[in-house]
């Protein structure tokens, strides 16, 4: 008796142990969900082309600006990320209901949790920016406050029609300009070329607008989809692309993109924007091995950069 007694205390703490490692798995599996580690990797890739326009320009750069742009940048994207998820809970209980997706804030992590993380990543962000350069402190600093804008209350902007698409169409030409100022001076030249990942931006958005529009419906956010319609939307995300197409076109006639550029561009597009285009053609467990790869893509592209213009050797 007192044998299967103690087989049995074994078993519960196996049990308590199994039920503990599950529990740890999925707080910090919450916690990637909360900082969206692969929703920001295509304004991450931004920077990068950025940081790669600035090195044609100016081929050097320091430690302390480097930090800046593989640290600073992506965390304070985490913190815009965040920040959303916090104050989107009602939101995202919808979004469950209709699409089943799994809400983090208030149950994995509680709301006040979050908060507190996201103010630090926030502060470090700002710091690392801050020690880079002024001039990529300005731009992050930037950066944070349209986030700001466009998530939290009183102002949240994302619930406000026109504001919601404008906010994030002004937002979207400062990735690439943070990359710029990571090791190089913001210019007029490099604020048109940023135009381009605006636009991009407005594609990927009209694009999500089409795709999530009942739970916007529901939830009265105010999208051009629902505030205009589904047509409006549609046709906004065909003009965008014939935009973002001529837009390239007619800055690499002018010269301001060479061959390294235009591949760099390309590399982008292909890793980092559109993934799911050839993702669907592999075999599953290609697939499966390439999800997890493709949740730090922008650093892949930032590797090529570094190899491209000969700061690092293989």
């Amino acid at each position: 008796r007192c044998h299967r007694k103690e087989k049995t205390c074994e078993r519960l703490e196996r049990m308590r142990n199994r039920l503990k490692t599950t529990g740890i798995i999925r707080y910090i599996g919450g916690l990637i969900g909360l900082v969206d580690v692969l929703g920001w990797q295509k304004w991450f890739g931004a920077a990068v082309l950025g940081f790669a326009y600035a090195l044609d320009l100016n081929n050097s750069f320091s430690p302390l600006q480097f930090q800046g742009l593989v640290i600073g940048i992506p965390l304070i994207l985490c913190y815009i990320q965040a920040v959303n998820d916090c104050f989107d809970v009602e939101i995202d209980e919808t979004k469950k209901k209709v699409m089943g997706k799994e809400l983090i804030v208030s149950n994995i992590i509680s709301r006040k949790t979050a908060l507190t993380i996201t103010s630090l990543v926030l502060l470090v962000g700002l710091v690392s920016a801050l020690f880079a350069s002024i001039n990529l402190f300005v731009v992050a600093f930037a950066m944070a406050l349209l986030g700001t804008l466009y998530s939290v209350p009183p102002f949240r902007l994302k619930m406000k029609y026109p504001y919601s698409t404008l906010i994030q169409f002004a937002g979207c030409f400062l990735p690439f300009l943070a990359g710029v100022a990571s090791i190089n001076t913001v210019t007029l030249q490099t604020i048109v070329i940023s135009s381009i990942f605006a636009v991009l931006a407005m594609i990927h958005r009209f694009a999500h607008e089409i795709k999530h529009y009942k739970v916007d419906l529901l939830t009265a956010k105010g999208t051009v989809a629902v505030t205009k319609g589904l047509k409006t939307a549609t046709n906004l995300f065909r003009s965008s692309i014939l935009i973002g197409v001529v837009e390239f076109a007619f800055f690499f006639a002018l010269g301001w993109f060479n061959t390294v550029s235009l591949f760099l561009f390309v590399l982008y597009l292909g890793l980092i924007i559109a993934p799911w285009f050839w993702l669907r053609h592999m075999p599953a467990p290609v697939q499966k091995a390439l999800n997890p790869v493709l949740m730090f893509s922008s650093y892949i592209l930032l590797f090529a950069v570094l190899l491209l213009y000969g700061k690092i050797y293989v």
